[in-house]
């Protein structure tokens, strides 16, 4: 077991690796080498992204029906062939249509990946396998930021092709490694699966997914309005968002494993609850950012990415872990298509939701976001004796 934990483990590190250089790849391989005006390349991006966020109750039932494993394999071949087909772009639909297969894989993989997780561990381990999958996530986000700013220097489309090809090799030998692993069973044509009713029906599990929204708003917020608070409500230099993402990166790459450590004494659900307050408090303090001196605004800044970052490591691996176990027998793929609702949504709707409130008043945004995360509290106290996840118990001598 522990050969194919490991082996899952590198399958997604090398997937993290590809999806971090990507993201911020994306619109400069567009525009510098395929040719496209900036705003019908990302006009063209996000619209594939969202419909492709629209497929993920068809992956939760398709992994019902035949198990994690090759539907993981399914997404990286699906990402293979997206990526190898890059280079080709000429016109704005077929940028959709191949962002779209991208965005199927994602979504694939994203709602297998906790199920699998399940399968090749057994109680709060989980939460270390998904706390080191986060560092990987970071990680290949480290990496895809500190390319990005060499990237922009590469003016050959050949240079900027093999980048794509090099990338859509990671997720061929992602797929051969979880070839590999045990293939979990899925539902037989023979049998009644339990559908999507055993998953609305369990109340519990879906006030979960509704209050994990709240955490998720928080995880796209900050670093997501940064820069441009920074610049247009700060007139700051562009350093101060830099290294603000840069300490969170850190913070979580290196802290992870510790926080984890810490946790596994306690219930998740009073983990869940002390990310929400860390979240809260980040917040709090951000309300008068715009009305200090700059000084004390970029302290601010940069103390509140540090526990930002650490409610961020806090609630990621014991959220995921606890959907995941929580889920009704047999309908782990729905389930787990849910959870990744909430996660997806928050994120497509961030943009929009921060960006208004953003334009109202920096205050009335980081109010806003000190409320919904402290909503959450009471909502998990509510569902603390259904959630799964309990502390380990001292055994006397």
């Amino acid at each position: 077991m522990q050969r194919q934990l490991h082996l899952f483990l590198t399958a997604t590190f090398i997937d993290a690796l590809g999806s971090g250089i990507w993201l911020p790849f994306g619109l400069l391989f567009l525009v510098h080498s395929q040719g496209f005006g900036l705003i019908e390349a990302g006009t063209a991006l996000s619209t594939g992204g969202l419909l492709a966020l629209a497929t993920g109750p068809l992956a939760g039932a398709a992994m019902d029906r035949f198990g994690p494993r090759a539907l993981l394999i399914a997404g990286n071949l699906l990402r293979l062939a997206a990526f190898g087909c890059y280079p080709l772009l000429t016109s704005a639909w077929q940028v959709v249509a191949v962002t779209l297969v991208a965005g199927v894989g994602d979504r694939l993989f994203w709602t297998c990946n906790a199920p699998m997780v399940a399968a090749l561990t057994s109680g709060r381990d989980a939460e270390r396998v998904l706390g080191t999958q986060t560092v990987g996530r970071f990680a290949g986000a480290g990496v895809g930021a500190a390319a990005s700013a060499v990237l922009p220097e590469i003016t050959s489309p050949a240079a900027f092709h093999l980048i794509a090809y090099a990338n859509a090799a990671t997720f061929a030998v992602a797929a051969v490694l979880i070839r590999f692993l045990p293939a979990a069973a899925g539902v037989s044509e023979k049998d009644s699966p339990p559908g999507w009713k055993a998953v609305f029906s369990d109340r519990p599990y879906v006030g979960f997914c509704l209050t994990h929204m709240c955490f998720t708003l928080a995880s796209a917020s900050k670093f997501a309005v940064l820069p441009i608070l920074v610049r247009d409500f700060l007139h700051g230099p562009q350093w101060i968002a830099g290294i603000a993402i840069t300490i969170g990166t850190v913070t979580v790459v290196f802290g992870q494993h510790l926080v984890i450590r810490v946790l596994a004494g306690y219930s998740r659900t009073t983990g869940l609850i002390a990310a929400a307050v860390v979240f809260a408090a980040s917040f709090a303090l951000l309300i008068p950012v715009t009305s200090v001196p700059l000084q004390v605004a970029i302290c601010l800044i940069l103390f509140t990415s540090w526990t930002f970052s650490i409610a961020e490591a806090m609630f990621a691996p014991l959220s995921t872990a606890a959907a995941a176990e929580a889920a009704p027998p047999g309908a782990e793929g729905r389930a787990s298509a849910l959870f990744q609702l909430s996660w997806g949504l928050p994120m497509a709707l961030a943009p929009a939701i921060l960006g208004g409130l953003l334009s109202v008043s920096g205050p009335l945004l980081w109010t806003c976001l000190t409320a919904t995360s402290l909503l959450a509290v009471p909502a998990l106290l509510g569902l603390k004796k259904t959630l799964p996840g309990k502390p380990p118990q001292r055994v006397s001598a």
